[in-house]
C-alpha cells in the first residue's frame, strides 16, 4: 500500500496543502451530477469523504482497497468495503464514480475505464488530476512524491495525465460524453458518461 494512502489524515492534510481553496470543489463538482436518490458506486473512495456532499436519498457504496481507510469510514459511519478493484468484477451501480485514480491503473487505464462504465447502469463520473508534485522541478521532491503515491502494478510512479492525453483517452466514448471540463482551479479535469438519460443537467 503507497505510503500516502496508508494513513487517512496524512492524506487529508495533503490533498487540503495540494488543493488549498479548490479542497471540497471536486467533491461538489462531482456530487451536482448525481441525481437524488441514486444509487452510487464509489470505486477507490478513499474513506468515503465524497458521501458527505451527495444529494439527500444517495444510496452510497465505497469500495477501497486501504484498510487504514475503511477504518477511517467506519468510525464516520459511511458504507465503505473492502474491494481490491484489480483483482475482482465491478459491481453495478445506476452511477459510478471514479475520483483521481485512474493514473494509478497506468498502463492498463483503457481497461480499467472500461471496466468502470460497464459497470455504470445509468451514468460513470470521473475526476482526474492533471496536476501532480511528480512533476515537480525542485530537488528531490518528484522522486519522493512517485515513490510514495506509486501502487501495486504501476510501470512508471511519475505517471500523471496531461488534459491532452485525458481527452484521448474519452475520445472512444464520445458519444456518452455529457459534460467534460475543468475544476478546481484547472487541476483536474471532470467527465461525465451518460448511458441513458437521465434527470438532473449537473
Amino acid at each position: 500500500m503507497p505510503l500516502f494512502y496508508s494513513n487517512s489524515r496524512f492524506y487529508h492534510a495533503l490533498m487540503a496543502l495540494t488543493y488549498r481553496r479548490h479542497r471540497d470543489e471536486r467533491f461538489r463538482a462531482v456530487a451536482r451530477w448525481v441525481p437524488e436518490g441514486a444509487g452510487v458506486l464509489d470505486v477507490c473512495c478513499g474513506d468515503g469523504a465524497l458521501s458527505r456532499y451527495l444529494p439527500e436519498g444517495t444510496r452510497y457504496l465505497g469500495l477501497d482497497r486501504s484498510r487504514a481507510f475503511l477504518r477511517s469510514a467506519r468510525r464516520r459511519g459511511r458504507p465503505v468495503e473492502y474491494f481490491d478493484v484489480g483483482k475482482g468484477p465491478l459491481p453495478k451501480s445506476q452511477v459510478v464514480v471514479c475520483q483521481v485514480s485512474l493514473y494509478q491503473f497506468h498502463p492498463r487505464v483503457e481497461e480499467m475505464l472500461a471496466r468502470l462504465y460497464a459497470a455504470a447502469e445509468q451514468r460513470l463520473i470521473i475526476s482526474e488530476s492533471v496536476w501532480s508534485l511528480t512533476r515537480s522541478k525542485l530537488p528531490g521532491v518528484a522522486p519522493v512524491i512517485a515513490w510514495a503515491m506509486r501502487t501495486e502494478g504501476m510501470a512508471d510512479g511519475y505517471f500523471r495525465f496531461t488534459p491532452e492525453a485525458l481527452d484521448e483517452l474519452f475520445a472512444a466514448y464520445r458519444p456518452a460524453l455529457r459534460h467534460s471540463g475543468a475544476i478546481c482551479g484547472g487541476m483536474d479535469r471532470l467527465f461525465v458518461l451518460d448511458k441513458v438519460g437521465v434527470r438532473n443537467s449537473g
